[in-house]
């Protein structure tokens, strides 16, 4: 089984956090942690960058050449799929009468097609499975004595800056997604909210149900009663989330001048899957931020891999290398990357909608 390795780094260009509010009614966030056993002493508050960080953005990136190429032609499944991995939520009954080879065919024909699921895999909600992907996203570890090892690295704590507070406006939908869906499409994505919703309503009415199913009827009335207090205090809570400003607490962040070791892993891919890959960082190069408070200027990146490939003897080959400078500085060196890249391009301007219909 062939093999091909991107190995490198992240380096940070401005601060850099990866989380989400910790706690919604006062917006305080705290970049993610790792633990690290180091010497015998375990350190629980070393900073990483994660890897649904770095595949969200991958997937992104390719997706776009997709959409840009069939705008305002997608329908919501595919726009979902391409950008979201699909989703398992609302079940279509014709997928019940499906045999199993039919359905294994169909993936089959998926993931020969379109390069977003055949690299990233997702879910197919209309055929009730998941699609496995081909990449394997590695943990960017900071480069530091407790995890690389090494008295001569510093400490992580040189790299962990305080707090920060600012004020935000909220966010809307993705509009450069969104916008590319053809009129059905819009359509097919308001009947799915609806479903989701109904199915999320359901399960909470059955979990509802489980909880309560022991009390007497006088309990229940007493949860009613207890309930509905509750959704008061929800409704209050929501009311000073949802203004139009915010004040945002980062309680720590890393500090510019971070190194992040990375490395990802494709199992068995074509020549123009890695060529998916070096395009998404070329795309990554127009804005080349992640994490959260970009708007902020925080998550700019500098990034670099070498690119060799393992073949089933174990053997290296040298592909090339890509590096990410600065916004729109973007470098491939090596005949075999910008072989690879060529091969994606060749893909991209044949593709059909057909071949990416879900």
């Amino acid at each position: 089984m062939k093999q091909v390795v991107f190995e490198g780094e992240f380096k940070t260009l401005s601060p850099f956090c990866s989380s989400n509010p910790t706690d919604k009614s006062t917006n305080v966030v705290e970049t993610r942690k790792i633990s690290v056993h180091y010497e015998g002493n375990v350190y629980h508050d070393i900073p990483f960058l994660s890897p649904n960080t770095i595949r969200s953005n991958l997937r992104d990136n390719i997706a776009k050449d997709i959409i840009e190429k069939f705008s305002n032609r997608l329908g919501y499944k595919e726009l979902l799929f391409l950008t979201s991995g699909g989703n398992l939520e609302g079940k279509e009954e014709k997928s019940k009468g499906l045999k199993v080879r039919d359905v294994l065919e169909r993936i089959r024909e998926i993931r020969e097609n379109n390069i977003v699921a055949s690299i990233f895999g997702g879910a197919l909600f209309h055929l009730n499975k998941l699609i496995p992907g081909k990449l394997s996203c590695g943990v960017g570890y900071l480069v530091c004595r407790e995890t690389m090892g090494s008295d001569d690295f510093p400490s992580y704590k040189t790299y962990m800056g305080k707090s920060l507070q600012f004020v935000r406006s909220d966010d809307t939908d993705r509009w450069e997604f969104f916008s590319a869906l053809s009129e059905e499409g819009i359509r097919d994505k308001e009947e799915y909210e609806i479903k989701y919703k109904e199915s999320a309503k359901q399960r909470q009415e059955e979990k509802k149900k489980k909880s309560n199913g022991a009390k007497t009827e006088n309990t229940e009335g007493l949860l009613e009663t207890s309930s509905e207090g509750e959704q008061k205090e929800d409704q209050k809570k929501t009311s000073k989330i949802a203004s139009s400003q915010m004040i945002w607490k980062i309680e720590d962040y890393v500090v510019e001048g971070a190194t992040f070791k990375h490395e990802l892993l494709l199992v068995n891919p074509t020549l123009r899957e890695v060529g998916a890959i070096i395009r998404a960082y070329e795309r990554f190069s127009e804005f080349p931020y992640l994490g959260c408070f970009k708007n902020i200027g925080f998550g700019k990146m500098q990034v670099n891999y070498d690119i060799y490939e393992i073949d089933n003897e174990g053997e290296r080959k040298d592909i090339g290398h890509i590096e990410v400078k600065d916004i729109k500085k973007f470098e491939i060196d090596g005949d075999g990357a910008k072989k690879a890249l060529a091969e994606y391009k060749e893909y991209l301007k044949n593709l059909t909608y057909d071949m990416i219909r879900i």
